[in-house]
């Protein structure tokens, strides 16, 4: 079966199609408590990701080297966790992280401004000044994170396989709607690029792990079956070693192919 994202607004209804979907098909469902719980594992707090997740960072976020890790990370945790098997990834760019793999199925659950609006008021029992607040405001953050981490549009309908508008569509009718996508045959016959999920897991964590090294201008990495390739410029011998030992702390990375030269940098 493919893997599975979903992207939805709020008052979609698509928070509640992908958990019967997830349920129908035996998926894992994989959503913010997850995430976060992949994310603090590489000590990135609970606040820090309450701060980052899914939302449009503020101008001083942007610029800040926490942001550069946070998106680093995010990608790991997506890639990680795809790597699984049977999953459902809902909201955290997994439409972006994940574009043009094979075997995934990325979806779209939207809804007019109006039918989500009523739908948040009978909710959240929140009269519609607050209701319309909170539709825009989670509609600019998602639009803000899909675009300040992946650089792509979150209304961008290339993203995706297929759209569904929930306006007239029941819960159970939308579920037969993707249903019928799962069990086609051009997924049935697709098979995911696992082991490259995982090398990609690994790449993500080293580059997070490697900001902020004292003494290192820029460096590359990559993960390849364990091994990780290590280039750029430090300042010292011991900023060089430093890098490796970062690298090699990192569970799943067995060796360091260091190539990573002393010099001066700007």
């Amino acid at each position: 079966m493919p893997i599975i994202t979903i992207s939805r607004q709020l008052g979609s209804l698509g928070d509640e199609i992908a958990k019967v979907v997830a349920d129908k098909f035996g998926y894992e469902y994989i959503e913010k408590s997850k995430i976060s719980k992949v994310l603090s594992d590489q000590g990135f707090s609970a606040p820090e990701v309450e701060k980052y997740d899914e939302k449009k960072p503020s101008v001083w976020q942007s610029l800040s080297m926490q942001k550069t890790r946070f998106s680093h990370l995010i990608q790991a945790a997506v890639y990680e966790l795809a790597a699984h098997e049977n999953v459902m990834i809902v909201g955290r760019g997994g439409q972006t992280i994940l574009k043009d793999f094979p075997g995934t199925l990325h979806i779209r659950i939207i809804a007019p401004f109006e039918t989500r609006l009523s739908r948040l008021i009978e909710q959240k029992q929140c009269d519609e000044k607050d209701a319309q607040r909170i539709i825009r405001q989670s509609d600019r953050d998602s639009s803000g994170y899909i675009s300040a981490y992946f650089d792509a549009d979150w209304d961008d309908r290339d993203l995706y396989d297929l759209v569904i508008n929930t306006r007239t569509m029941s819960l159970d009718t939308c579920v037969a709607t993707i249903t019928c996508v799962v069990d086609a045959d051009e997924f049935k016959k697709s098979s995911q690029p696992f082991e490259k999920f995982k090398d990609l897991a690994l790449t993500h964590k080293a580059q997070a792990f490697l900001l902020g090294i004292p003494r290192v201008g820029v460096t590359n990495v990559s993960v390849e079956k364990g091994v990780a390739i290590l280039s750029g410029l430090a300042r010292t011998s011991e900023a060089i070693e430093e890098c490796e030992r970062a690298l090699l702390n990192i569970k799943g990375i067995t060796k360091v192919n260091n190539q990573m030269k002393k010099g001066s940098f700007a």
